[in-house]
């Protein structure tokens, strides 16, 4: 770029000239520069309703695997006496349970010790402490420079013997080596070998190994553990106190309904979002970014047209959404915006008349039959696959945003060569004013010369 004009004859600001003739000679480029803006805006507004169909989707994935319809929950009566989860091979029913007793893990302690100096202070004595759970036998090897934390991170280490360690003070400076069953119901045997007369570790039991027992319907069931997985199938049960309750199995109608809420929000919330873009302002005569676009009325016209279509006749209970209470609004009251609501009572009604109906009609069968939401996701698959609507109206926008770049690098090249002239034709005209000014001053001179 050339030097502004450094001298000056005619007393004007040329460079200011300058620089004001270039700012209306750039109004195209700025034009362009405010389209290529509008493009950015629109492309992101574009992205922002594909991200939104994609969670949509996401949405509809538990609907159409079909899973959420077989789903099964576990009520108990009284959850501090036995709590209960629920598989979907679960059968639904009423069980009385009693809990008798508990199932508790069988503790052993050592004699005590007094230690002045603490856990960490060696024993002084020798010896081999055997010790067998569930057919697993491991032997800990005691020296004179053991102490009992050392004894306890031993026993802590054999990972496959199933016991757990710890080292108590019980009273200040006197201290016992705990032992743990880590399974309930599984006795601890012992052998305290080669140590001398009087100087063993004295291991006794605290507290016996013992099986839960409890009846489910009036049958008895002995287990090692509170937490029952075989008793009733499909079922877990965990054991908390004695007592007596009922554990009741049915179909998980909250998840189910959780599932269709879900999916009429974010429904919504993308319908929301394109209204963002396609409102029209009247009193600020302001339009959205994709106002009247032909691609989003499709959009909305085809998900619409998708989610109220009729199945045919020959399909089973249900033909259309709104029996299963999801809709636009009550009659008289319907949502001028297209919004869903979603009746849950008559949805809960629908499924307790006929289940397989409902999932037949918003899933079909998984085979040859498609339901309501199979089309529906057909639809935004249409909209969001990568060669889908969406990625090739990004293209495109890509394509123009690329073309108005190229125009802009164009008009700048010409700007630039525009400048220089403007700077080389002031310069000259700065110049030929010197001249003329020099000239003006010697005939000046010459004149008043003749007259001296």
């Amino acid at each position: 770029m050339s030097s502004p004009i450094s001298f000056n004859v005619t007393g004007l600001d040329t460079e200011t000239l300058i620089q004001e003739l270039m700012r209306i000679e750039r109004q195209p480029v700025v034009a362009l520069e405010n389209k290529q803006k509008l493009i950015s805006e629109k492309k992101a507004a574009w992205n922002a309703l594909k991200s939104k169909i994609e969670s949509l989707m996401s949405k509809l994935k538990p609907l159409l695997e079909r899973q959420v319809f077989k789903a099964k929950a576990a009520k108990s009566g009284d959850a501090e006496v036995v709590a209960a989860k629920a598989t979907e091979a679960a059968i639904p029913g009423t069980y009385e349970i009693e809990v008798i007793s508990l199932a508790r893990a069988h503790v052993l302690q050592s004699g005590a010790f007094t230690l002045p100096q603490g856990p960490d202070e060696a024993l002084g004595r020798s010896g081999t402490l055997v010790l067998t759970v569930g057919g697993i036998t491991r032997e800990i090897i005691i020296g004179a420079d053991s102490t009992l934390n050392s004894i306890a991170a031993q026993i802590n280490s054999l990972e496959d013997l199933g016991i757990s360690a710890s080292v108590l003070e019980v009273e200040p400076s006197i201290y016992r080596l705990v032992l743990v069953a880590k399974s309930t119901g599984q006795p601890i045997t012992f052998q305290e070998q080669g140590f001398e007369q009087g100087q063993g570790l004295a291991i006794e039991e605290v507290q016996a190994a013992a099986e839960a027992t409890f009846k489910i319907n009036g049958i008895t069931f002995k287990r090692d553990s509170n937490e029952i997985t075989d008793a009733i199938p499909g079922v877990t049960l965990t054991l908390h106190k004695t007592g007596v309750t009922s554990v009741s199995v049915s179909y998980d109608d909250d998840a189910l309904v959780s599932a269709v809420r879900d999916l009429v929000n974010e429904y919504n919330s993308l319908l929301d979002l394109a209204a963002k873009y396609n409102v029209y302002n009247s009193e600020t005569r302001t339009a959205g970014l994709l106002f009247g676009d032909p691609l989003l009325q499709r959009l909305l016209s085809q998900i619409r047209q998708a989610l109220f279509r009729e199945m045919p006749d020959n399909v089973q209970r249900f033909r259309f959404v709104g029996e299963i209470g999801i809709s636009t609004g009550s009659i008289g009251s319907y949502s001028k915006d297209g919004k869903l609501s979603l009746d849950e009572s008559k949805l809960r009604e629908a499924l307790a008349e006929n289940r397989e109906a409902v999932a037949f009609l918003l899933a079909g069968d998984q085979t040859d039959s498609e339901g309501i939401l199979d089309g529906f996701r057909q639809v935004l698959q249409m909209y969001v696959a990568h060669d889908g609507f969406l990625p090739l109206r990004e293209a495109t926008l890509d394509s123009q945003n690329k073309d108005i770049s190229r125009q802009i690098e164009n008009l700048e090249r010409r700007l630039e060569v525009r400048l220089m002239n403007l700077r080389r034709q002031f310069t000259a005209l700065e110049a030929l004013l010197m001249q003329m000014n020099t000239q003006s001053i010697f005939i000046a001179q010459q004149i008043q010369g003749l007259f001296m």
